[in-house]
């Protein structure tokens, strides 16, 4: 859920929604960029998120894995995957 400080701290753009206190955040671990080398995955300061991890490495074995804050992009909308453009090299 969106704090209130949080609410107040999101620019509001016309044409938009704007984000209000009390609403649900879309919050995903599918949402991660995946490139050549590695796995960049949102963290969100919970439990769930070692277990996120864990997946990810099984499913990458040969890539490095790495979390990083993802609470603030959410707030703007989106994740990681959304505001990544990937070209990977093969």
């Amino acid at each position: 859920m969106i704090t209130d400080e949080e609410a107040s701290g999101v620019d509001k753009v016309p044409g938009t929604l704007p984000r209000m206190s009390g609403d649900r955040l879309a919050a995903s671990y599918v949402n991660y960029y995946t490139a050549n080398g590695g796995i960049v995955y949102p963290r969100f300061n919970d439990p769930a998120d070692a277990n996120a991890q864990r997946v990810l490495e099984d499913l990458y074995p040969g890539r490095k894995v790495i979390g990083i804050p993802a609470r603030e992009i959410l707030l703007g909308g989106g994740n990681i995957h959304c505001f990544t453009q990937q070209v990977p090299a093969r």
